[in-house]
């Protein structure tokens, strides 16, 4: 059940979130990020405002940059953080990690948190998209 789950999810990001603006794609993430609001410190806080100026194209990479390399000094030697969802949404938009897979790690993470599931997002993302 969980990988037709997990696969769904994928098929939504490959062929709906893909195409979209890098902004589209990173106003998806930054609603995944909500999803882990709770569990921030300040730093994660922070990082979480930087994110949502990202929908907005209001911020220098130099800024995420640095709060990137914060939050990854910080994360455990193991396991899921409340900082990874964070550093892949505050990573650059690269032909490496383009912002759409960025978006669908975002995803994976708050997951892996048990902030939500595969049928969540996918529903989450479809009402984002509708909202486009």
């Amino acid at each position: 059940m969980e990988q037709q789950e997990s696969k769904q999810y994928w098929e939504i990001f490959e062929i709906k979130v893909r195409p979209l603006t890098e902004r589209q794609q990173r106003t998806i993430a930054y609603n995944f990020c909500l999803l882990i609001e709770k569990d921030l410190d300040d730093l994660g806080k922070g990082a979480l405002k930087l994110v949502q100026q990202l929908t907005a194209g209001d911020i220098s990479s130099e800024e995420c940059t640095a709060y990137r390399e914060q939050l990854q000094h910080r994360l455990p030697d193991e396991g899921t953080s409340p900082y990874s969802p964070l550093i892949w949404a505050l990573t650059p938009h690269t032909a490496s990690y383009p912002a759409w897979y960025s978006a669908a790690i975002v995803g994976l993470n708050v997951i892996d948190l048990g902030r939500s599931t595969f049928p969540e997002l996918t529903d989450l993302t479809k009402e984002i998209l509708n909202s486009f």
